[in-house]
């Protein structure tokens, strides 16, 4: 095998792989043998058939398969001795028979790519501190959910929460459309006949149980009957009954109820699991912090085929969503042309990144991806790792999973470089 690799225009190549006569002729026969221990042929033992007969019905089909072999295996060889790693799809430019095999195929590669020294970096340390009253406001929301409904007492006024039965109508240029008996709402919970849950907290504000309450709003889209919906609406009602979630005691038997030794031990528990939820936070801003300044920082040179292909794609979709929306059409076709430049620069980068740290994968990660799909969408890991090899995009998900290890361990990396400095 002869390989010829020569530059096509910018971050293009063109490979030409070339067999002679004899290599081709060697791989066909070796077909032809394996398939003469395979097939059954009428008047000769597994095995046994003369080369001519297999030849005569089997020739054609062998020399195509020997052919396809090939030049998968060329190509195969040339990437990997030529270190080349095509961006996109490999194009079959040509194949020739004449003396052996020749085949050329055309293909954009990566650039290279310069990763700045972590030094060179800027993420913000952000606040991870757990402070008592955001320990005793998580305390407390678990005490309200254990608490008991009761009912308001005459003095009490009805507050946000609460949950109120009113009797009354509402009505559209005086005639009633719906008479409210007995119908219940969680004030602030959810929109009351198209007035907003913060507008209902203020329209009960100083209420009572037999306080009456009215105001004006507009109906619903989807009120009924529907020929209502959208009209100006006066709503007319008296508050028959309410009831409030009175939190429970917080104490050491509250604790107890939840798992833990005691009250204590409960705030340290919630305490640990502020922080937690804290330091995870201010990962994934660092994170995204890192991306924009590796983006901001790289200058890279772009394949231009792949990137034209990508961006026509985008302006047509963005073109037809903006025309049907009624939409500025040529805003809509700039910013889809501006995500895509963006979208392939960052992933070329991640690549490089990537290579730079020599992120290697590993079956725990692609089994840790999968268990952590399965606990979001509540589905089988084993159905999801099913779907990903049908569907093919296991390649995908690995391309996700190295680019995630990488920011992380670069991240560590400008992390460390800048506690390093806050100590000197």
């Amino acid at each position: 095998m002869q390989v010829q690799v020569a530059d096509a225009g910018t971050l293009a190549k063109r490979v030409t792989i070339s067999y002679t006569p004899a290599e081709v002729a060697e791989r066909k026969a070796k077909l032809l043998k394996s398939l003469a221990g395979e097939v059954k042929m009428e008047g000769f033992r597994p095995g046994k058939a003369p080369k001519a007969v297999l030849e005569k019905r089997y020739g054609a089909a062998a020399q195509a398969q020997a052919e396809e072999a090939l030049a998968d295996e060329g190509v195969n060889s040339a990437l990997k001795e030529h270190k080349l790693r095509p961006f996109g799809q490999i194009a079959n430019e040509g194949i020739e028979r004449k003396a052996g095999l020749s085949l050329t195929v055309g293909f954009e590669v990566y650039p290279a790519v310069a990763i700045p020294d972590a030094k060179s970096i800027k993420v913000e340390a952000g606040d991870t501190a757990v402070t008592d009253a955001e320990v005793e406001e998580f305390a407390g929301s678990i005490a309200k959910r254990l608490g008991e409904m009761s009912p308001l007492g005459a003095d009490e006024l009805v507050i946000e929460d609460d949950s109120v039965t009113l009797d009354g109508s509402l009505t559209v240029d005086g005639v009633e459309v719906r008479k409210l008996a007995q119908f219940n709402h969680l004030v602030g919970g959810y929109p009351l006949f198209g007035k907003q849950p913060k507008e209902v907290v203020a329209a009960f504000a100083s209420a009572k149980v037999g306080s009456k309450i009215e105001f004006d709003t507009t109906l619903p889209a989807n009120f009924t009957p529907a020929e209502q919906a959208g009209k100006n609406a006066h709503l007319a009602v008296t508050i028959a009954s309410a009831n409030r979630m009175r939190a429970a005691a917080l104490d050491d038997a509250l604790a107890q109820k939840v798992g833990a030794k005691d009250l204590a031990g409960l705030k340290e528990t919630l305490k640990q699991r502020i922080a937690s939820r804290k330091q995870g936070e201010v990962r994934g801003k660092q994170l995204e912090q890192l991306s924009a300044a590796l983006i901001d920082k790289i200058t890279v040179e772009l394949p231009p085929k792949a990137l034209a292909a990508a961006i026509t794609r985008a302006e047509t979709d963005a073109e037809a969503k903006a025309t049907e929306k009624k939409e500025d059409v040529a805003k809509a076709k700039a910013e889809a042309k501006a995500n895509i430049e963006k979208a392939f620069k960052r992933h070329v980068i991640m690549v490089a990144l990537g290579d730079q740290l020599d992120v290697q994968l590993t079956d725990d990660d692609f089994r840790e991806q999968i268990m952590m799909a399965a606990q979001q969408t509540g589905r089988k890991p084993q159905d999801i790792a099913d779907q990903l090899q049908k569907s093919g995009q296991g390649a995908q998900v690995a391309m996700e999973i190295r680019e995630a290890k990488a920011m992380e361990q670069y991240l560590d990396q400008v992390l460390g470089t800048a506690q390093a400095a806050a100590k000197a």
